[in-house]
């Protein structure tokens, strides 16, 4: 099928790791005339650096490719546009694609990259200030640690947005994330960030953030919590070497704050998978968890008033919510239902509808979704004679003038078992003598079409004929198949 999204880590691969790295129109701009005069410095452009994090992040990598022997060194933009220097930071300048923020309806999938954007920088300032408070003097190298490790994410939300959509969907709906992403994805996202990290010459520590060599695996993390018990009590101290160290590595407060900030963003902060997090970072500090929980939501509170991208409603915010950790959940608004889902329930209300019924339900959900379609037939086949009963965008004399019951193979097999095929180019041109007489002078050099049927009543069969002079995806093809299953005898 054409347009068919990535699977697997390898075909994501490929499909990222060129990418250009979207950064605001005016930030870019903006960079392009700093560079140009001769009286800017680079201590004069880091305020429009750290204005864009993807302008930070390639920044960041180039100062660490031709630099590789400092690779643990350079771990902020600023050092890293100091080392880069000016020529090398206008070298940069192809690898970006600009967008704009002021039209008055942002694109979705523009909207979800701004949202993950500002969901990374909370993470990022939650790890700071635990690790402000833990006193280990690598606060700003874990707040640039955190948010460059969601990277990869921003690109698949900018880039593949309705497969994250889909993805986003599933965990909500309670499918724990891991399995989520390799059944939607075909691979674990941290897996792809890692690969794509590499490709990209990020600072090592920004890759360590995801090995288990240096964070805790699903054991110690459960091992750490376990410390941490009591929520009124101090957690123990561990007397595993191993942990220790874990401990010790201000990596853990990057991986936790990371969890903390999707988790709460997606189903909130009274979700019930944060208090594990907590106690692990309790743990970490020694800490009573309520002071883990207030620094984490005072950090939140930061973060909306310094990095609010507009993508979504700050954290800080959910925390105004009166209903918040009172188990009450939402009311959510009324959604309309999609095309298919209507076609759906009104089938499930009414099991007498006649085939002509169910075709006209068929045809109206056609126009909804498969707004590629230029051209729709539905013929009725029953007792060895076809029949057009709808039709859109042809010539109604053209087609009545089409002697759609002549011998046909294709017909043939249509109408005697449920079938589905998407045929254009070379493959359809070979197969349009095996259509009924006349019929192909319907079809352009340029078609794509779709074909399908299945059984409406015990004696009647439906034919679809899908056809577009631009292109069909696979997303139109799957539509169909669906609404042709809907009103299939065989179900009702």
């Amino acid at each position: 099928m054409i347009d068919k999204s990535p699977s697997g880590l390898n075909e994501w691969l490929h499909f990222l790791k060129n990418k250009k790295f979207p950064v605001r129109a005016v930030n870019l701009a903006r960079l392009k005339t700093q560079i140009k005069r001769t009286e800017d410095t680079l201590d004069g452009m880091q305020a429009n650096i750290a204005s864009d994090p993807l302008l930070a992040f390639a920044i960041l990598n180039e100062a660490n490719r031709i630099i590789p022997n400092k690779n643990n060194e350079i771990k902020t933009p600023f050092h890293a546009a100091a080392m880069v220097g000016m020529n090398g930071i206008a070298k940069l300048l192809s690898h970006f694609a600009p967008y704009e923020l002021n039209t008055q309806k942002k694109p979705p999938h523009l909207v979800a990259f701004l949202s993950e954007i500002q969901t990374s920088y909370e993470a990022a300032t939650i790890a700071r200030h635990w690790s402000i408070e833990k006193l280990t003097s690598h606060e700003d190298d874990i707040f640039w640690i955190t948010l460059f490790r969601d990277a990869a994410r921003w690109l698949l939300w900018f880039y593949a947005y309705p497969t994250m959509a889909a993805l986003k969907q599933r965990i909500q709906q309670g499918e724990k994330a891991s399995q989520a992403e390799l059944n939607i994805l075909g691979c674990r996202i941290d897996e792809l960030t890692v690969h794509l990290c590499n490709h990209w010459h990020t600072p090592n520590k920004v890759i360590e953030s995801f090995l288990t060599k240096h964070i805790p695996n699903a054991k110690e993390l459960q091992a750490l919590a376990h410390l941490a018990n009591h929520p009124d009590e101090l957690p123990g101290f561990t007397e595993d070497k191993r942990l220790t160290i874990l401990v010790n590595n201000p990596l853990i407060f990057s991986y936790c704050a990371n969890k903390v900030a999707h988790e709460a963003s997606l189903m909130r902060w009274d979700s019930k998978n944060l208090p594990f997090f907590y106690r692990v970072v309790a743990t970490v500090m020694h800490k009573r968890l309520s002071d883990i929980i207030k620094t984490a939501h005072f950090a939140s509170t930061e973060a909306a008033n310094l990095y609010n991208s507009g993508g979504k409603i700050p954290l800080a915010q959910q925390l105004l919510d009166p209903d918040l950790y009172l188990g009450k959940t939402r009311s959510k608004p009324k959604t309309a239902l999609s095309p298919i889902a209507a076609l759906k329930k009104a089938l499930n209300q009414n099991k007498k509808y006649d085939t002509k019924q169910k075709i006209g339900l068929a045809l109206k959900t056609i126009k909804q979704t498969i707004p590629n379609a230029q051209h729709s037939i539905i013929f009725k086949h029953t007792n060895n004679r076809t029949t057009p009963m709808y039709q859109f965008g042809y010539n109604i004399d053209v087609i009545k003038s089409i002697q759609w019951s002549a011998p046909s193979s294709v017909f043939k097999k249509l109408s005697s078992k449920r079938s589905a095929i998407h045929i254009f180019g070379q493959k359809l041109d070979s197969i349009l003598k095996d259509f009924p007489h006349t019929s192909d002078q319907i079809i352009d050099a340029n078609s794509h079409l779709i074909l399908a049927s299945t059984q409406t009543s015990k004696n009647e069969t439906a034919i679809f004929w899908l056809e577009t002079r631009t292109k069909f995806d696979e997303i139109d093809y799957k539509n169909l198949k669906q609404i042709v299953s809907l009103i299939s005898h065989n179900i009702l």
